[in-house]
């Protein structure tokens, strides 16, 4: 019996061993299985759900710079085959049966480029075109109206005929000879009654208009000039006072508003001609009182002076016909120094011409930038498409198909920087033509 059982002991301790080893090798196929897996897994990655990326031209521009640009152009400059390199880049993408649109996603969210400034300086382009831009400076015309002295001081002579005769002759040549697109009226004082004591208040209460508010009309204004003579006394204030209404028929912000006056002499009628022309001056039309004192004593003189300094205007006297007639001759060729701008139109419409060349230049360069900035892009995303190929992330079929879908995207935005383009190019002829109208206008 003694001897079965050291039979048996060593048979159980064999057959215990070779258990024990059977479990072992068992265990270690399981773990080889389940490194492999894990390794396996790794090399898969976790999916990364990337942004949905923009599709429309005005959503791209509005993108952020991608979060693996930068560092992706550093690669290229410094060895765009560094293939560990870019396997760390792309270490987030799928790399096994994934959807074209996720890796598509993933390339516009790693690789897009930030479009903002080249965007913006096109869609908010406008044309400079700084001195030559008068914009400021509007279009004007003269507003005149001219009052003249009928009172009976005004029949007597002085050197070269009888002071009226002249001074209806002057201020004939002067309305004529004005821009032809000036506005006058001719008002007359003092034309009714005589100097004598009881005519007064029917003197120093006579202003009327003779020609109504017009542009010049040669026979018009002739006939005005017969309708009256010298008479009674010169109620100065009150035909200053009666010119707002002469003025304010054609006044408007591109008039210039001028009252001339000419006269031998002083208020007459109690007023004061000095207070009417500070008013009229410091009134909504802005009004310059110019006068021509003709033939004035010195009292007369100072008053009228001051009435033209209290007017904004100027003063002049004469005493002659010759002193009137350059007088005359002297503020027509102040009032036709508008005209004189013409000999300058053709040299500014060709300057702002040669100007509108270098905006063009510079609508270029934006489009430009816009340009290469989409370039860039491509690049990037070209060189990212191929790495995955080359890391067999995805396949030829995928990467070609990829390729169209960015040339797609490619195309529609070389489309709206185009679309862009024109309409800044749009905004420079439309501001040359303005540039134009104004100098043909000015």
């Amino acid at each position: 019996m003694k001897v079965r059982s050291f039979l048996v002991l060593p048979l159980t301790f064999f057959l215990v061993a070779c258990a024990t080893q059977e479990s072992s090798e068992q265990a270690k196929e399981v773990s080889v299985e389940e490194l492999t897996v894990q390794d396996e897994e790794n090399k898969v990655g976790t999916k990364v759900d990337f942004p949905e990326a923009p599709s429309q031209p005005e959503q791209i521009v509005a993108q952020k710079k991608g979060i693996k640009t930068d560092e992706a152009i550093s690669v290229i400059e410094r060895d765009k085959y560094d293939s560990l390199a870019w396997e760390e880049i792309l270490k987030d993408f799928p790399k096994k049966e994934s959807e074209l649109s996720d890796i598509y996603n993933g390339l516009i969210h790693s690789f897009g480029n930030d479009y903002q400034e080249a965007y913006k300086a096109l869609v908010n382009f406008e044309p400079d075109y700084g001195e030559y831009d008068l914009a400021g400076d509007q279009e004007t015309y003269k507003n005149i109206a001219i009052h003249l002295d009928s009172s009976g001081s005004m029949a007597a002579y002085v050197s070269g005929g009888v002071k009226m005769d002249l001074a209806k002759e002057a201020i004939k040549n002067y309305a004529s000879g004005l821009p032809e697109d000036s506005m006058i009226s001719l008002r007359v004082y003092g034309h009714q009654g005589t100097g004598s004591d009881q005519d007064k208040a029917l003197s120093c209460g006579s202003t009327e208009v003779m020609y109504a508010v017009n542009t010049y009309q040669d026979e018009d204004f002739s006939n005005a000039l017969t309708q009256f003579k010298p008479s009674g006394w010169t109620p100065l204030a009150s035909t200053i006072k009666s010119a707002y209404e002469d003025l304010k028929v054609k006044s408007s912000d591109q008039s210039e508003n001028i009252l001339f006056i000419v006269s031998d002499g002083i208020e007459t009628c109690d007023g004061n001609p000095v207070e009417e022309a500070r008013n009229l001056a410091n009134s909504n039309l802005n009004v310059k009182v110019n006068i021509i004192g003709f033939n004035v004593d010195d009292e007369g003189q100072k008053q009228l002076k001051e009435t033209a300094t209290a007017g904004n205007g100027t003063y002049y006297t004469v005493n002659s016909n010759i002193d009137l007639n350059n007088t005359i001759s002297n503020l027509l060729a102040e009032a036709q120094s508008g005209i004189q701008k013409n000999f300058e139109k053709g040299r500014l419409g060709y300057q702002a011409n040669m100007h509108s060349v270098k905006v063009g230049e510079q609508i270029q360069n934006f489009s430009g930038a816009f340009r290469d900035a989409i370039v860039e892009e491509n690049k990037l995303f070209y060189e990212a498409i191929y790495q995955l190929q080359a890391l067999e992330y995805i396949t030829q079929a995928e990467g070609d198909a990829l390729v169209a879908m960015i040339e797609d995207r490619n195309d529609a935005m070389l489309e709206f920087k185009d679309q862009l383009y024109d309409e800044a190019n749009e905004k420079n002829k439309a501001k040359l033509k303005e540039i134009h109208d104004r100098i043909s206008a000015s």
